[in-house]
């Protein structure tokens, strides 16, 4: 079996000559095989850093929170319920480690320091310069509700309505409601941005 931490985490996974039995895997990483984990963790690993890299924005800020969330998934296991989708759980994990990262780094100062110490963060002039839409798009993002950029996330990953619906255990309907929702908003800064 391939080592899967030392490939590249965009290429795609190869395809399996048998269909993979997810919750039989789960099942079994839930008795203790730590194989069938490692064969989860194969399965999910590009797509639990993807998820973390749109969050963090920093490729070593996203492998950290991969690596926590595995970390922190295999601690868990005897607490898993197979019969939810383990990207599920994995993302559950993962939103849980982005936004405690969050909170621990979120910066500290008085309204009178921040009003004594300019920051060199660039202004709307500058990023209304800025021409990489990558870029751009990304940022944009990040200002959106923290639901709303997981639920943009995982419609970048090409995931259907019905199964970000199953991954965040909302309905489907309020998950196309938080992705018109976020679409607007990201029409409304880009619009600025590009105005």
């Amino acid at each position: 079996m391939p080592q899967r931490a030392t490939k590249d985490l965009n290429d795609p996974l190869p395809i399996p000559d048998r269909p993979v039995d997810e919750q039989d895997l789960a099942r079994r990483a839930v008795a203790g095989d730590r194989r069938a984990f490692a064969e989860l963790y194969d399965l999910h690993v590009g797509a639990v850093y993807r998820y973390a890299f749109f969050r963090v924005r920093t490729a070593v800020e996203a492998e950290d929170v991969t690596s926590e969330v595995f970390q922190r998934a295999l601690v868990a296991m005897p607490r898993y319920e197979p019969r939810r989708p383990f990207l599920a759980f994995l993302y559950t994990i993962a939103r849980n480690v982005v936004t405690d990262g969050l909170r621990r780094n979120r910066p500290q100062a008085s309204f009178e320091d921040a009003l004594a110490h300019p920051t060199d963060a660039p202004g709307p002039e500058e990023r209304a310069g800025a021409s990489d839409e990558v870029r751009e798009l990304r940022a944009a993002i990040a200002k959106l509700t923290p639901v709303q950029q997981e639920v943009m996330v995982l419609m970048l990953e090409d995931r259907s309505v019905k199964e970000i619906a199953q991954l965040t255990g909302k309905r489907e309907g309020t998950i196309r409601g938080i992705h018109m929702r976020a679409l607007e908003a990201l029409r409304e800064m880009l619009g600025e941005v590009r105005s």
